[in-house]
């Protein structure tokens, strides 16, 4: 089986899901993993898809026809899985949950992605949203990512770095195994 992403994008419509998912599944294609949200005013789709060999080259051929919607195929390695359960007792690297929130402030991502990133520290995945504050309606920035430490860091270095990020961001910060 060969594995492609694919990504798509378009106004947001009804029937969406369903025209794409028909397309992959009628070229023998089968959905691993995927994040569809709407975004603005446009849906926007992303997609881990497997697929025989032998279909691969006309299913890309029939997303191209889909109407209304940018789509995008690459090619990808087949899914691997990064061990380790928690930030303990894993010396190849440490699965963490690192969550935000506070004040929606501008540049939240970029400090703590490019910290992330000096310390090697590799983002898994990352989900953000704007919610609404309980008592004063004020928008509360959120943000929850699941990242892999290296074994050679110790999680006690890592959260003093996210407390001090949170002060001078003015959010809460928490590292969960």
């Amino acid at each position: 089986m060969h594995s492609l992403i694919i990504s798509a994008v378009g106004s947001d419509r009804p029937g969406i899901v369903s025209e794409l998912s028909g397309t992959i599944t009628s070229h023998g294609g089968n959905i691993e993993k995927s994040r569809m949200a709407r975004l603005g005013s446009d849906f926007t789709i992303i997609m881990l898809v497997t697929v025989d060999p032998k279909w691969k080259e006309s299913l890309v051929v029939a997303l191209q026809a889909i109407k209304e919607l940018s789509i995008t195929t690459k090619g990808t390695e087949a899914n691997t899985v990064i061990t380790g359960e928690n930030c303990k007792d894993n010396t190849a690297g440490e699965n963490c949950q690192i969550s935000l929130s506070g004040a929606d402030n501008e540049g939240i991502v970029k400090v703590l992605s490019k910290y992330l990133a000096e310390k090697s520290i590799n983002i898994i995945e990352m989900d953000t949203h704007i919610s609404q504050a309980p008592i004063s309606g004020s928008p509360l920035f959120n943000l929850n990512a699941a990242v892999s430490i290296p074994g050679e860091i110790d999680e006690r270095d890592i959260q003093s770095d996210l407390s001090q990020i949170a002060q001078k961001l003015g959010v809460e910060i928490y590292l969960n195994n």
